[in-house]
């Protein structure tokens, strides 16, 4: 689940957040605050992703760390230790050509890690096959 003030906030669009499926398009008469500019947004194409991280190395990934692609950069949004994988998982925004690896920055180290489509876990099941 997307933590406001961390993964979204005002200043970050739902599209970016992983949210378009929230946005009520239909009926296209529709009008509500902000439906110009999500619509601009949309047809413009947006430059990154909503992404989950699953760390390959040791170390607990953050908000704000740095994650490389070779497309290009990105930033957690927010992460931590995950019991149920017993790994270190995390949320990020990446640009929309990254692929399935990357490195994220912890303590001035590139670590190796994977990008993945969340959710991570479901009904106490892991949904991420690693």
């Amino acid at each position: 689940m997307n933590l406001y003030g961390q993964d979204m906030n005002a200043s970050v669009s739902p599209l970016v957040s992983g949210l378009g499926w929230t946005v009520a398009w239909a009926p296209a008469d529709r009008n509500f605050i902000g439906r110009a500019a999500l619509e601009a947004q949309r047809e413009a194409g947006i430059g990154e992703k909503f992404v989950g991280l699953i760390l390959r190395g040791r170390g607990i990934m953050r908000h704000d760390q740095r994650v490389t692609t070779p497309a290009g950069d990105g930033v957690i949004t927010s992460g931590g230790f995950s019991p149920s994988m017993e790994c270190s998982i995390a949320l990020a925004r990446v640009p929309i050509g990254a692929g399935a690896d990357c490195q994220v920055e912890i303590r001035g180290k590139h670590i190796d890690a994977s990008i993945v489509k969340p959710p991570f876990v479901r009904n106490g099941k892991i949904q991420i096959i690693t």
